[in-house]
């Protein structure tokens, strides 16, 4: 299996902006320096390794492919995750430390479950709980979108750019999401009609239909894996969307310093603790960030840490 196709736009800029470099920008400015400018390391966890592997063989084998056999398709999909799991060096999101053994067990267990019901559901046609998936055939997928802008305001010249999962016959692009059940993560229209994800791509790609096929992962009391929901979340992206991402790009661009290659940019940390803002030094250390972040221990140690701790 390849990864991404050779790119016909060349090789990535420092102005190029992908959907995942603003939304981490918008989630919090310093963990957009500690990534992108700083690049500090950060560690992957099992779950962003069981969702690569999950699209890999999805979208290249099934969908592009036409391997039809379900079984073979997770062996696939257990076999490149193992071997993530083993190269990449996943840790515990909470501890920060290694996997060990029964912990990627249990991930390529879960992956499969999870796995199966997105792959039985669009065969079918529903979920394994009888709900309706009306999905259209695919024509493409893993398409690089590429587009030349211009931010009037601040008058810089951009691109942005990013890998679109699926292209549908309808002329709807689409982008595979594997959720959690937590019910922070849980994607509802009101949450897709206000990422950029799908905004980028529509100017990118020139059309305005958008779809997430959405697989919630699904756990029972025990902390197992079991069947998953299977569902899209459709709309159009309007006028009123593009002005955003215009205004959001800018702003973007402008507090970073990307034309100067963040020379000058601010990066103000964004903590948030149970819904409140935590921008205080002195708060105690598990609770002065509860977001999923890997940059955690620097960002308390260099902004919100007591001298006397």
């Amino acid at each position: 299996m390849s990864n991404w196709k050779e790119s016909p736009h060349g090789p990535w800029e420092k102005t190029d902006i992908s959907p995942s470099k603003l939304k981490m920008f918008k989630d919090c400015p310093k963990k957009y320096e500690y990534r992108y400018v700083r690049k500090e390391k950060s560690y992957t966890g099992a779950a962003a390794l069981e969702g690569s592997s999950v699209h890999q063989v999805f979208l290249e084998e099934f969908l592009a492919g036409g391997v039809d056999d379900t079984e073979f398709l997770l062996e696939m999909m257990a076999d490149d995750l193992r071997t993530r799991l083993d190269t990449e060096d996943p840790r515990e999101w909470q501890t920060k430390l290694p996997l060990n053994p029964a912990q990627k067990f249990d991930s390529i267990s879960d992956m499969r479950i999870w796995a199966e019901g997105l792959i039985n559901a669009v065969k079918n046609g529903e979920d394994s709980y009888g709900n309706p998936l009306k999905l259209p055939a695919t024509i493409d997928t893993e398409v690089e979108g590429c587009v030349d802008l211009i931010l009037p305001n601040i008058e810089a010249k951009i691109r942005l750019r990013g890998y679109i999962d699926l292209v549908f016959e309808d002329d709807a692009l689409g982008d595979l999401k594997l959720a959690s059940d937590y019910w922070k993560a849980i994607w509802t229209l009101g949450k897709a009609i206000t990422e950029d994800q799908p905004v980028m791509y529509s100017k990118m790609m020139g059309t305005r239909k958008f779809r997430y096929l959405i697989v919630d992962k699904k756990k029972d009391n025990k902390n197992r894996a079991k069947a998953p929901s299977v569902r899209t979340i459709e709309f159009d992206v309007t006028d009123k969307d593009f002005e955003r991402l215009i205004a959001d790009l800018e702003h973007f661009v402008k507090t970073v310093d990307l034309m100067n290659d963040h020379k000058d940019g601010v990066f103000t940390p964004r903590p948030e603790f149970n819904g409140q803002t935590k921008a205080t030094a002195g708060q105690p250390h598990v609770q002065f960030c509860g977001k999923l972040c890997d940059f955690k221990e620097i960002c308390y140690r260099e902004n919100y840490k007591r001298g006397d701790e």
